[in-house]
């Protein structure tokens, strides 16, 4: 069977279309079910409401009410009592098991790249006509501490699970970096091996790619960057024969 498979940074729901910080989920929303995908990794998105800012909903849920099937949200950052940050999983499918895996801190004294946030992995798995599938949907930091945290993260629940993976998400590095590499060791980045290694970033002006989906124990059959101006991230999608 042929899984459709998308990963969408939304920088909190900010249309990119417009001067300031206006926040359209409608549009993100649309874009998504123009794609129409099976599962789904959403980054920089919010649960709860902020009570500082009431232009901020309870987006998860608003993407299960929108899209149907289930979202699970992680957090990795709380900005109030009443709000959290993090990454999603949004499916048709549903989830056998959820867990959240928080990626190991950079001790304060090697944090020299400037901004810093703490970051988590969603991992998600699923019975899928009788097979089972791992996805891990994860949001690198920016310093190179966070990055080599972050794919030491991954590698150990990979090398933990037996079942097919997908890794998806923004990873904040280019190809060549060499944490993109180590993770190409073990998976097979889809959109490198299907010739199309689009921009996924900025999306009013791309000049790099640093959104991805990897796979692992999937076949490959079609990869696309989506060019439409949403969030600052292209979403990226692919179809993996499963």
């Amino acid at each position: 069977m042929k899984l459709k498979i998308m990963t969408f940074n939304i920088q909190h729901g900010r249309n990119n279309n417009l001067p300031g910080d206006v926040m359209d989920l409608n549009l993100i929303a649309q874009v998504i079910k123009d794609q129409n995908p099976h599962i789904l990794s959403i980054n920089e998105i919010r649960q709860g409401i902020n009570t500082d800012n009431p232009a901020y909903p309870n987006q998860p849920e608003l993407f299960k009410n929108t899209l149907g099937g289930d979202c699970y949200f992680g957090n990795s950052l709380q900005f109030s009592e009443t709000c959290f940050y993090g990454n999603a999983v949004w499916s048709v499918y549903p989830f056998v098991n959820k867990q959240k895996v928080m990626i190991p801190d950079v001790p304060k004294e090697e944090r020299t790249e400037g901004y810093y946030e703490t970051r988590c992995i969603l991992r998600t798995d699923y019975t899928i006509e009788g097979k089972p599938l791992t996805v891990l949907s994860a949001h690198f930091g920016l310093g190179k501490g966070e990055s080599e945290n972050a794919v030491q993260t991954v590698l150990d629940i990979a090398k933990s699970v037996n079942n097919p993976i997908i890794l998806m998400g923004d990873f904040n590095v280019t190809p060549a970096n060499p944490n993109i590499k180590r993770l190409a060791e073990y998976f097979t980045d889809v959109h490198a091996a299907l010739g199309r290694e689009e921009y996924t970033f900025t999306s009013n002006d791309p000049y790099e790619r640093i959104d991805y989906i990897f796979a692992k124990g999937l076949t490959p059959i079609s990869a696309n960057t989506v060019k439409v101006i949403a969030s600052d991230h292209f979403p990226i999608t692919a179809e993996l024969e499963f």
